[in-house]
């Protein structure tokens, strides 16, 4: 792959059409480079190659990528609508981030063509994104499970999304009929990873002493534990001095924000919900997070004397990033007690499954709240 991979496949991802996110990519390159992954690689639906950059780039050292699709002319195949890939438009893609495509197999038809014996069982990640209904589901993770070294890894699209109920019934079907074969591991970004048995690490172990910063919920799924990501990786990654094959972390640096909020006091009845209009300064030598549900505005609410009554409240959280030395002012949902008193809102900044900027030593503001 060409230099500067990662920063200039970020740059890529508005003029590359296709339902796939950085974050997802990221997590994928997190989990492969845990499992010290050296095989052949694997993508069914590959589009226009959005995804498939990010796992073609996971392959090993000589070995291959399989990039399997209907592309434009076999779409009347298309049985679940779930896509529609362009031929020119992946390879050229490819081009742009890899120097030498011989590492490319193309493959246009149906996955259910592929044969296990054909493709051989030195895969060590593969990436489900092809057909959405239970029949196709199931036969590709049953395909994935067939080709994969052990230990190799499978993701799988769109798991949870309502507007492909077929995705979640096939998956169940395997796990029903095969499900010793695959383990899930973790949860995030619209993909579920998968870990092919036996394994000989535990990887979610490992991913909370390698990447202690990126955020990890606990979730369980057939009947496994699975780390469950909903903040983006993104601003924790230092892209600059990261590859493909080893992420690192951005230092953590000093938070320091400043609050300016438009009233200093405020009224409501008991229980009435009203916004308070507060500008927000990034003062830090970094932008801050963001996301959804990642990084935001938040308050905590203590008794008129400054007694902690309810540490967490509604958040607001920022879309896009906040520059060093630049503002943002943003509407902050109040929900008043339901007791008649006096209050004070204490303005913080929170960083979901992370810290609290308080915690981290940042000044924060109050606002005194009347209720009655």
């Amino acid at each position: 792959m060409k230099a500067g991979f990662l920063q200039s496949y970020l740059d890529a991802f508005p003029s590359i059409q296709g339902f796939f996110t950085f974050d997802a990519a990221l997590m994928f390159m997190a989990y492969n480079q845990l499992n010290r992954a050296t095989g052949d690689v694997l993508e069914i639906g590959v589009h226009h190659g959005l995804s498939a950059i990010a796992v073609g780039a996971l392959a090993g050292a000589g070995r291959h990528f399989v990039a399997v699709d209907l592309f434009d002319e076999l779409q009347d195949r298309n049985q679940s609508r779930s896509g529609a890939g362009n031929r020119q438009a992946f390879l050229q893609n490819m081009q742009t981030f890899f120097d030498d495509l011989g590492f490319l197999k193309v493959f246009a038809g149906h996955s259910s063509k592929l044969r296990p014996a054909e493709l051989g069982s030195q895969f060590s990640f593969c990436h489900i994104d092809g057909g959405h209904s239970p029949e196709e589901t199931y036969r590709d993770l049953d395909l994935c499970a067939r080709i994969l070294m052990p230990s190799g890894l499978v993701a799988l699209d769109d798991y949870f999304n309502p507007a492909f109920p077929g995705v979640s019934e096939g998956a169940v079907r395997f796990h029903l009929e095969q499900g010793e074969k695959l383990k899930p591991i973790a949860i995030g970004f619209n993909k579920v990873l998968f870990q092919k048995q036996p394994a000989a690490n535990d990887l979610n172990l490992s991913f909370s002493s390698a990447f202690k910063r990126m955020p990890a919920q606990s979730a369980t799924l057939w009947g496994q534990p699975v780390n469950y990501f909903t903040s983006s990786f993104l601003p924790i990654v230092d892209l600059a001095n990261s590859s493909v094959h080893s992420l690192v972390l951005k230092e953590e640096t000093a938070v320091l924000a400043s609050f300016s909020p438009r009233f200093s006091k405020l009224e409501a009845a008991p229980g009435q919900t009203v916004n308070l209009r507060v500008t927000v300064e990034n003062r830090s030598e970094t932008p801050f997070p963001h996301g959804r549900a990642t990084f935001g505005l938040s308050y905590h609410l203590l008794s008129g004397s400054g007694e902690l009554l309810k540490f967490d409240n509604p958040r607001s959280y920022f879309e896009a990033p906040i520059a060093p030395g630049s503002n943002l002012a943003t509407e902050l949902t109040i929900q008043a007690p339901s007791e008649p008193g006096s209050y004070l809102l204490e303005l913080d900044l929170v960083w979901e499954s992370m810290w609290w900027a308080k915690e981290k030593g940042n000044p924060t503001c109050t606002v005194a709240l009347l209720v009655r």
